[in-house]
């Protein structure tokens, strides 16, 4: 596998870096629509994907090794995260949870990169909130009907499936949820309210609206009325677990360009440039370590990946105060650098607030203990 990462990323690296260089003439569609069609030319998309579908198997930690490594050649975020999201949907949703005519009717397809994928769940104003989720599935003689919006979708504008996550009943005062596999050439899909960030570029993200999009029966993705707890809390960790690999992979290609940016630093500056140093190797043992969790489901699994999460983001933001300093210093970060860490900077703030929830959690946790 580390054979295939290497040979795979390096051939996906030198063909793109024509297509970068043709960035200014391009629309950020038009950009990642060059570049999505390069990693699937190349094999990119066959990673965590099992052979029997056209992958090149692996789980977590092949996964998001893969998206350190892509991060690190290209110095950029944006198409290592709307990968990380679509092999993430093809390894942890259709492929742990998808019945035999669902693998056999889309992994083939994902692994050969035909196009993204998205995870449907958030919806405007409330989020990710289940008891404020809205986007309702009702089920008719020809199957389903699906109706609502889902909102800051990754991969939204271009995926060619969808899981999307909706309420198909009630229990005890509960919702209940199921998920749908949903063609992105579904009738009735608006993909109108796409979202311009100014980080993650190339990546596309936006709004779908769903008017009485009609489904069949057999688009229920896992078991019915269980999406929630079968498919959306799982993602969270392992959408943290995989993004650490790119934001390591981010910094040792900020590190790697300011070590080459001065010819003769003085001690203060090596001793920050090793402190650095330091931090972001502890962080890829942080990373491969979470990638590994995800392949345990157990309580205990994600108790320790909340932790290492925590840790994680920590030190991450000290590496960020010591490249500005060092920056400060005289080592100058060139425009890839900048770029890279002003998306850093941005993925910081996003989940911060469930970050800092946990967080609390953890600790309330620690206070009664001790005064048990």
């Amino acid at each position: 596998m580390d054979g295939w990462m290497n040979e795979t990323i390096t051939s996906f690296s030198e063909k793109a870096a024509v297509v970068w260089d043709d960035q200014g003439y391009l629309s950020d569609k038009e950009l990642f629509d060059r570049l999505w069609r390069l990693a699937g030319e190349t094999g990119l998309c066959r990673v965590g994907i099992p052979e029997a579908y056209g992958g090149v198997g692996g789980g977590g930690p092949e996964i998001s090794e893969t998206m350190r490594l892509l991060t690190l050649e290209t110095g950029n975020l944006g198409l290592p995260l709307a990968l990380m999201i679509s092999q993430m949907v093809a390894h942890f949703m259709v492929g742990a949870l998808g019945s035999d005519a669902q693998k056999a009717s889309w992994l083939p397809r994902m692994a050969e990169g035909q196009f993204p994928t998205a995870f449907a769940v958030s919806e405007p104003k409330v989020g990710a909130h289940p008891k404020k989720l809205s986007t309702l599935a009702e089920k008719v003689p020809e199957g389903w009907h699906l109706t609502g919006e889902k909102a800051y979708i990754s991969n939204g504008p271009l995926a060619g499936l969808l899981i999307v996550v909706a309420v198909v009943g009630e229990h005890h005062g509960k919702k209940e949820f199921s998920a749908f596999l949903m063609d992105g050439e579904t009738t009735g899909l608006d993909r109108s309210k796409a979202m311009a960030l100014p980080f993650f570029k190339p990546s596309l993200h936006g709004n779908i609206r769903f008017e009485k999009v009609t489904l069949d029966s057999g688009a229920v993705l896992g078991c019915p009325g269980a999406a929630y707890t079968e498919l959306v809390l799982p993602f969270r960790r392992y959408e943290d677990a995989m993004m650490m690999g790119c934001v390591t992979g981010a910094l040792r290609f900020v590190l790697t360009r300011l070590g080459a940016s001065h010819a003769a630093p003085d001690d203060a500056v090596c001793e920050t440039l090793g402190a650095l140093a330091s931090h972001i190797a502890a962080l890829e043992l942080v990373a491969r370590e979470s990638a590994r969790l995800t392949e345990d489901p157990s309580i205990e699994a994600a108790d320790q990946c909340t932790a290492l999460l925590l840790h994680f983001r920590a030190v991450a933001g000290i590496c960020r105060d010591l490249v500005a300093s060092l920056a400060e210093a005289g080592l100058s970060l060139d425009d890839r650098s900048r770029s890279v860490m002003e998306d850093l900077k941005a993925s910081a703030g996003i989940a911060a607030n469930i970050a800092k929830a946990k967080q609390v959690k953890l600790g309330r946790k620690m206070a009664y203990e001790r005064d048990d």
